[in-house]
């Protein structure tokens, strides 16, 4: 790739597959078998008799999901109508898995009170509702993807929070009349196939601005540059990841050969049902999954409501962040990496992009500071 400090900053690709190697428990790429080609997979539920009293055996079986080789946890509460102890069941059974999924460290989302979601379900409850916010009364402006009934493409949770949202919970509160598959792609654990077939096009996804996102308007809007890969902070393999959808907008680096074969295998195996990823269809209240954030990403095929009977998808949701640090409200532009390779491109990976809250201005093509 020719530039030394490009070449230093890709070199995270040798530490990166040792790393993923050793969460599997093996010693080489030759040792994998591929999940490239695997058909997708029906995840099997964990079974929760009473989501305020989570058995042990319970608690490992979701830790082995959580820890495996998928990246997801998946459960369905048997008592879903009873009160919870909290404020909302999800916050029970997080409590109750905190240890054994790494969920001590919960934010409180500044859009969990929203006025819209309170008049139609009530006060805070410590989760943020995500529904089809049904915009036929006229209203126009920016359209948050996951507000709608529409194809939710494969995305990792979190863009404006630097890669700090190390878990994404979520359950459903009331299931949609049809359709809402949601899917899974542990993006970490495929890449090591590609590292196996085409080493350059696996180095080409380290690459510090292999990817762009941008969330072009509104007070969420924001410019974030990646690479696909890479080694976080606590030096755990971790992901960039997502598909164009809606009014979000992906571009990847042009010019470079590697790259365009790694993001045409990267694609090709981030839709619904594709090979190597596993689902889940949330038919009734009460089924969660717990996704580690990391490493996987997830998307969500259209779904129908009913009106006249008020059947209504609803989720609620819960972001888990990696840090203390982290649960303090941030929209910055930066990605927070290893900082032996963040100090290489500072602009992009430094302390000053981490902090604060930033706006991306469409016309300028720039991320401005509005908060410190």
């Amino acid at each position: 790739m020719g530039d030394a400090r490009v070449e230093k900053f890709v070199s995270q690709s040798d530490e990166f597959i040792e790393r993923a190697l050793g969460e599997i428990g093996v010693a080489t790429l030759s040792d994998l078998p591929p999940v490239s080609t695997r058909l997708a997979i029906a995840l099997s539920p964990v079974l929760v008799q009473d989501y305020r009293n989570v058995t042990a055996d319970a608690r490992q079986a979701m830790a082995n999901a959580y820890h495996g080789e998928f990246g997801v946890a998946y459960c369905i509460v048997l008592n879903p109508h009873d009160p919870p102890s909290t404020t909302h069941p999800l916050l029970d059974l997080s409590a109750a898995l905190a240890a054994d999924l790494g969920l001590q460290y919960p934010l409180t989302h500044p859009m969990e009170g929203h006025a819209e979601a309170v008049s139609r379900f009530g006060a805070p409850d410590g989760t943020l509702k995500i529904y089809d916010l049904d915009t036929k009364d006229g209203r126009t402006g920016y359209r948050e993807q996951a507000e709608t009934s529409e194809m939710f493409s494969a995305h990792n949770d979190g863009l404006g929070y630097g890669g700090a949202v190390q878990t994404v919970a979520f359950h459903m509160d009331s299931a949609p009349l049809w359709g809402g598959f949601t899917y899974f792609q542990n993006i970490v654990r495929l890449s090591l196939d590609l590292a196996r077939d085409d080493t350059d096009a696996f180095r080409a996804l380290f690459l510090p601005d292999a990817i762009q996102a941008i969330r072009p308007r509104g007070k969420g809007a924001i410019k974030v540059k990646s690479p696909v890969l890479y080694l976080n902070v606590a030096r755990r393999p971790q992901c960039f990841y997502r598909v164009t959808t809606g009014e979000y907008q992906i571009g990847w680096r042009s010019g470079v050969d590697a790259l365009d074969r790694a993001s045409q295998f990267i694609d090709s195996h981030t839709h619904p049902f594709s090979g190597g990823s596993t689902f889940v269809h949330l038919t009734s209240k009460g089924q969660c999954c717990f996704v580690r954030n990391e490493a996987v990403v997830h998307g969500r095929t259209p779904f129908r409501d009913d009106s006249p009977t008020g059947q209504q998808r609803v989720l609620a949701r819960k972001w888990f962040m990696r840090d203390g640090k982290d649960t303090i409200y941030k929209h910055v532009p930066g990605i927070e990496i290893a900082s032996d390779y963040a100090g290489l491109y500072p602009e992009q990976f430094g302390e000053d992009v981490l902090t604060g809250e930033w706006n991306y201005n469409k016309d300028q093509d720039l991320n401005i500071r509005i908060r410190q």
